[in-house]
């Protein structure tokens, strides 16, 4: 799914790709099917599962956990975007933060870092701490949901896997996680957390529309919600969310999905913005031979 046409998953980007597009990323836990996928070849013993997450807590999105939780039994790998181990969120933790002789205030004015202030005060975000922080990642801190348990969808199939003592292999290491955000230019850092500043009132109602769309679990409702969110966004960050955070992660997460498949039955757990369109796991699996086909249990 591409941003520009259209997205939260453990790891990294569900952290840092805002709640509009990441914490994809209404209908009933009940009727929600969830985005899951049956992938298959005639010369693999056993199917294996490709699932489009949702970094958040909200109990309807964490209420398709019980969907999911027959197939990690059934599987003998998980693979996530981002092994959230304690050493990988201190590296993810301390590549957010600017240089100790800079301060994110000094880099937008005392005019834009007080409506930072302002908004953030709602999601009571400390200010000190968002002056030590580099403006993608307070453009992140934005745009995410608040959290108050920190037991996401994305985690809660990291800690089933590791409860039942399935081997967890993350697609993606922190440096190249990090190294999507780090390239982004400053301007275009500074344009995107000016976005979040100036829309920061309508994040939840946007964050909710996603939301619904999700647990719809189709990826052209999901496309539709996302297109319409970002039609006034700047065209240079639509940019940027199309070909660094979704295309060349896509491209890479694709050939190590499909190394691991080779040798075992694997239950794949990434943000649901990296299934669809042409660039898209499910597109690209099935480009490679496999066979991608909705899973409703």
């Amino acid at each position: 799914m591409r941003c520009g046409i259209a997205k939260p998953r453990v790891g990294l980007t569900a952290t840092l790709c805002f709640a509009l597009l990441l914490a994809l990323g209404l209908s009933s836990p009940a009727s929600a099917d969830g985005l899951i996928y049956r992938v298959s070849r005639a010369d693999l013993a056993s199917p294996s599962y490709l699932i489009g997450t949702m970094h958040s807590e909200d109990p309807r999105v964490t209420a398709l956990l019980p969907q999911l939780l027959p197939l990690i039994e059934e599987v003998e790998v998980v693979a996530v975007e981002l092994l959230p181990d304690a050493v990988t969120m201190l590296a993810v933790g301390a590549a957010t933060l600017l240089p100790q002789d800079q301060s994110l205030r000094g880099l937008i004015g005392p005019e834009q870092f007080g409506a930072l202030t302002d908004a953030a005060a709602a999601l009571g975000l400390d200010s000190e701490v968002l002056n030590r922080l580099k403006p993608w990642a307070a453009a992140a801190v934005m745009g995410m949901p608040a959290a108050e348990t920190g037991r996401f969808l994305d985690m809660e199939i990291y800690l089933a896997a590791l409860e039942r003592q399935r081997r967890v292999v993350g697609l993606e290491s922190a440096a190249e996680q990090l190294a999507v955000f780090e390239g982004m230019p400053t301007g275009l850092q500074l344009t995107l957390l000016d976005e979040m500043i100036r829309n920061a009132e309508q994040l939840p109602g946007l964050l909710e529309d996603l939301t619904s769309a999700y647990l719809r679990g189709d990826l052209a409702v999901l496309d539709e919600v996302a297109r319409a969110q970002y039609a006034q966004m700047s065209p240079a960050v639509i940019r940027w969310f199309d070909e660094a955070l979704i295309d060349e992660r896509n491209a890479r997460m694709l050939a190590r999905i499909s190394e691991v498949l080779q040798a075992n039955a694997v239950l794949i757990a990434v943000g649901a913005m990296h299934l669809g369109g042409e660039s898209g796991l499910v597109a690209g699996l099935r480009g490679r031979g496999f066979r991608v086909e909705r899973w409703r249990g």
